[in-house]
């Protein structure tokens, strides 16, 4: 009975919508990351082409980046829908490479997620897991940014992507030794789809005001698993960002839409700053976020840029989970602006 039970629930596991569960782990944006996020108001380099493809207006007259980005989710308790303890753990990357001048702009970036939860039954000391929910998703994503200016200080644009995806996903009983890495591992099958990220900026100089919305079309990728399909849903995210001195930047996002991840569902609210010294040679960030759907799930971050030379930048930021918040993160890049 005991195995008869767990196989309808693995079974029953693949027929309700499926959606990737490290959706809500940021790793593309070295600027953005190392202020906790909190950039759509400011995005005003390269990575404006993700972040708010509007802000390429508010930048210099050229800007590129080549970046890539790692966060990890050890496993923790999470959520459960029934009876027992999910444990959740994942794995994200991302390489973002893009420049921007006004009135165009080009992107390419590649995320790669696994994702795995494991549920453990109450039990007898101690539980035994019997059910695991894998999944595995890469996209790339190629596209060219458009922009236009309403009016003085108000721009729009958009980012039309053709977005290659390869997604596996599956339920497992009895669960693997090493669910994570089971998923990282698992059979994937690719399709390709068509997007667009849209994007608003209201530039007031002293204060930015800006709306994004990413995956507008959200595109479903085909998987192993005839009939199903994972989903990149729709991301919707206001910020604004203030401008006390020409060298200091503070700025505040909030998402507008719930992102599924490990714990259920986020939903980031997100604060940074961004101070550069030296005559602009310099750089050191710092930013915190947290989920305001379901746990807090504190995240501090920390970052920097050096000039190289005129116009080139290295970069680099820090992510720490933290009160128990298992999820950390860093990235590298380079950035060149003129």
């Amino acid at each position: 009975m005991t195995v008869a039970r767990n196989v309808l629930l693995g079974c029953a596991l693949l027929l309700v919508p499926w959606t990737v569960r490290a959706q809500g782990v940021e790793v593309v944006g070295i600027r953005a990351l190392g202020m906790g996020g909190a950039f759509v108001a400011v995005a005003d380099d390269a990575s404006a082409t993700y972040w708010n493809p509007a802000g390429l207006v508010t930048g210099p007259l050229f800007s590129a980046v080549a970046e890539f980005g790692q966060a990890d989710v050890e496993p923790v308790p999470v959520q459960a829908s029934g009876p027992g303890t999910w444990l959740g753990s994942a794995s994200r990357g991302g390489t973002l490479v893009a420049l921007g001048t006004w009135p165009v702009g080009a992107t390419f970036y590649r995320i790669s997620t696994a994702a795995a939860r494991v549920v453990a039954p109450p039990s007898t000391p101690p539980p035994v897991a019997t059910t695991s929910q894998l999944d595995r998703l890469t996209t790339t994503h190629v596209g060219v940014n458009v922009l236009h200016t309403l009016v003085s200080g108000l721009h729009v644009g958009a980012a039309v992507k053709y977005v290659h995806g390869s997604a596996g996903l599956a339920a497992l009983t009895p669960a693997p030794s090493d669910p994570l890495e089971a998923a990282e591992q698992l059979d994937t099958r690719g399709s390709s789809r068509f997007d667009m990220d849209a994007g608003v900026m209201l530039d007031l100089r002293t204060v930015k005001l800006g709306l994004t919305v990413r995956n507008l079309f959200e595109p479903e990728f085909d998987t192993p698993v005839e009939g199903v399909r994972v989903e990149l849903p729709r991301q919707v995210r206001a910020g604004v960002a203030f401008r006390p001195s020409d060298r200091l930047i503070l700025s505040l996002d909030a998402d507008l839409t719930r992102t599924p991840d490990l714990g259920g569902e986020r939903r980031s609210l997100a604060a940074g700053a961004e101070q550069r010294f030296w005559n602009d040679r310099a750089a050191v960030r710092g930013g915190f976020r947290i989920s305001t759907a379901g746990d807090a799930r504190p995240i501090l971050t920390t970052g920097g840029s050096v000039g190289l030379r005129t116009g080139m930048f290295a970069e680099g930021y820090v992510a720490i989970g933290l009160e128990g918040t298992a999820a950390d993160g860093f990235g590298v890049g380079l950035r060149v602006a003129f």
